[in-house]
C-alpha cells in the first residue's frame, strides 16, 4: 500500500485531495497520515516521491483571502522536462503553486528519490474546490452574481481550454511509474455525457408579436414554411396541453439522436411554475411534463433537477424543489440509482450551492462550467467528490464538470456553426487525451430549425459520438 505523509496544517483538505487523486482518479490503495514534514511524501518499497508545498502553507489568517491566490504571471514548467514524462500533457505546464528547485527546473531525480517543485496536490485542490471563486471579491462576479471566465486565472493564463488538473495527475502518475513501475492504475476511457436543461418545453411565454416575428423570419429568411406554420398553430395553448406542432417540443427527436448513437441523455426539469420570466412557466403537475418524463425514463434516459433562479443561495427553496421532484417521480413509478442536475443560469456560489445540494440529498451537480466561455472551469473532465471550503470538510456530493453549452458557444462567444464544431472538437480531443468525460449541454429550444438540428448532429460527430 502506498504511504502518503502530509504536513499537519489543513489536514482535512490534504487528506481529501490526496484521496481524490490517488484513490478516486488513479485507483490506488493509499494510507494518508500527517507527519512533521514540510512536503508531501509518497513512499513505497524504500523509494520516495517528494512534492513541494504551496497553497497549504497559508495559515488561517490568509485562508480564502486574495493574498493566498497564485502569483501572476504564472511560471511554466520546462517543455523538455514535460515531453520526457508523458504524451498526455501539453507543454509548457502552468505552475499555480510551487518553487523551482534549481536552474528554473521543477524536477530532481536522484537514485530512489524524486523531488518535484510544483505543489501538485495544492494546485489540484485549488482547481477542484474552486478556491479562487471563494477567495475573490464581489467585484469579480457579473450582474447575475456569477463568476465569469473573464475573472478567472485560467482565462488570464490561457489554460481554460485544457484540463490542467488531469494533466497534473498524468504528470504525477508518470513520476510514480519511474519509481514504482509495477503499480497499476484504474483504467479510464473517453465518453460523451449529453445533458439538456428543460427551460422552455413550449413557447407559451413568447408573446404573440414575437411569435409572428419568428414565423416571418422562418418563412422569409430561412425558407422554412413548415416551422412558420408550426409556430402559428402551436400558439396559444391552454395550460397543460402541448400541440404536436409545438416548435420547442423537440424531445423525441433528441432522444432518437441519442439512441442512434447509443448515448443516454440527462434531462433536467424545473420543479415549480413561476410568474418570474427568469424561471419556468411549467410545473411538474403539467400533464405534458409528466407524460414526457415517463417516456424519457421508459426509453432509458436520465431525469434530474434544474433548480430555479434563486436557489443557488437558498437551501430551503432548493430542498423544497427536490422534494417536489421526488414526489412527482414516485407517483410516476420512476426509480434511478442517482439523482443530480444543474443550476439555472449556471448560478453557483462557493460553497453554499454545493452544501445545499448535499443537504437536499442530491448525488451530483453539473453546474460548473463558465457561462461566458466553454472549457475546463474546474480543470478536470472527471466527476469528482467535492469539499466545503468554509467548514473544511468533504461533502456527500460529486461534481460533474460542464465542458460546453450551446448558449455559450452561440451567444456569449458569438461563434458561427463551423467555429462551434471546431471548438467542441478541440475540447473533446482534450478530454479524450486524458481518458475523460465530455459533458455537453444542449437545450431543446436550440433545436427548432433544420439548421440548428444539422449543427447539433455535427457537434455530436465532433465529439466522436
Amino acid at each position: 500500500m502506498l504511504r502518503v505523509q502530509t504536513p499537519t496544517s489543513h489536514s482535512a483538505a490534504r487528506r481529501y485531495v490526496a484521496e481524490v487523486v490517488l484513490h478516486d482518479m488513479l485507483g490506488l490503495e493509499v494510507q494518508v497520515e500527517t507527519a512533521p514534514t514540510t512536503t508531501t511524501r509518497l513512499s513505497l518499497d524504500g523509494r520516495e516521491l517528494t512534492i513541494a508545498d504551496g497553497l497549504f502553507t497559508h495559515g488561517d489568517d490568509r485562508w480564502l483571502e486574495p493574498n493566498s491566490l497564485p502569483t501572476e504571471p504564472l511560471p511554466r514548467w520546462n517543455p523538455e522536462e514535460v515531453s520526457e514524462l508523458t504524451g498526455r500533457v501539453e507543454a509548457p505546464v502552468p505552475v499555480l503553486y510551487g518553487t523551482s528547485l534549481e536552474d528554473g527546473r521543477y524536477l530532481k531525480h536522484a537514485g530512489e528519490r524524486i523531488e518535484v517543485g510544483i505543489d501538485l496536490f495544492g494546485s489540484i485542490f485549488f482547481m477542484l474546490t474552486r478556491y479562487e471563486e471563494a477567495a475573490a471579491g464581489a467585484d469579480a462576479r457579473d450582474e447575475r452574481d456569477r463568476f465569469p471566465a473573464s475573472s478567472s486565472i485560467a482565462k488570464r493564463a490561457s489554460f481554460l481550454d485544457r484540463p490542467l488538473v488531469d494533466e497534473y495527475v498524468e504528470l504525477l502518475w508518470a513520476l510514480m511509474q519511474r519509481l514504482w513501475p509495477s503499480l497499476r492504475r484504474k483504467p479510464r476511457s473517453y465518453r460523451l455525457r449529453l445533458s439538456h436543461d428543460v427551460d422552455m418545453p413550449y413557447q407559451r411565454r413568447v408573446g404573440y408579436r414575437e411569435t409572428l416575428r419568428l414565423a416571418k423570419r422562418d418563412a422569409l429568411e430561412q425558407g422554412d414554411l413548415v416551422l412558420a406554420l408550426k409556430r402559428g398553430v402551436g400558439y396559444p395553448q391552454p395550460l397543460g396541453h402541448v400541440s404536436r406542432l409545438e416548435p420547442n417540443n423537440t424531445f423525441a427527436w433528441m432522444m432518437d439522436e441519442s439512441e442512434r448513437r447509443s448515448l443516454q441523455s440527462a434531462f433536467y426539469f424545473m420543479a415549480r411554475r413561476s410568474p418570474d420570466p427568469l424561471d419556468a412557466d411549467y410545473g411538474l403537475d403539467d400533464r405534458f411534463i409528466r407524460r414526457l418524463m415517463a417516456e424519457m425514463h421508459a426509453r432509458g434516459h436520465e431525469l434530474g433537477l434544474h433548480p430555479s433562479y434563486d436557489t443557488y443561495e437558498d437551501p430551503a427553496r432548493l430542498a423544497s424543489e427536490r422534494r417536489a421532484l421526488s414526489r412527482c417521480v414516485e407517483r410516476l413509478g420512476i426509480e434511478q440509482p442517482r439523482w443530480g442536475g444543474r443550476q439555472h443560469y449556471l448560478r453557483w456560489s462557493n460553497p453554499a450551492t454545493w452544501q445545499g445540494w448535499a443537504d437536499a440529498s442530491l448525488d451530483y451537480d453539473s453546474s460548473l462550467g463558465f457561462h461566458d466561455r466553454v472549457g475546463f472551469r474546474s480543470g478536470t473532465c472527471f466527476e469528482h467528490r467535492v469539499f466545503n471550503l468554509r467548514t473544511r470538510s468533504p461533502l456527500s456530493l460529486t461534481e460533474r464538470p460542464l465542458i460546453a453549452m450551446d448558449q455559450t458557444l452561440r451567444g456569449y462567444m458569438a461563434l458561427g456553426p463551423g467555429p462551434i464544431v471546431e471548438k467542441v472538437r478541440a475540447l473533446a480531443v482534450a478530454c479524450r487525451r486524458v481518458g475523460g468525460e465530455m459533458t455537453l449541454l444542449w437545450h431543446n429550444s436550440s433545436l427548432i430549425t433544420g439548421a440548428e438540428r444539422r449543427l447539433y448532429r455535427e457537434v455530436l460527430d465532433a465529439c466522436g459520438a
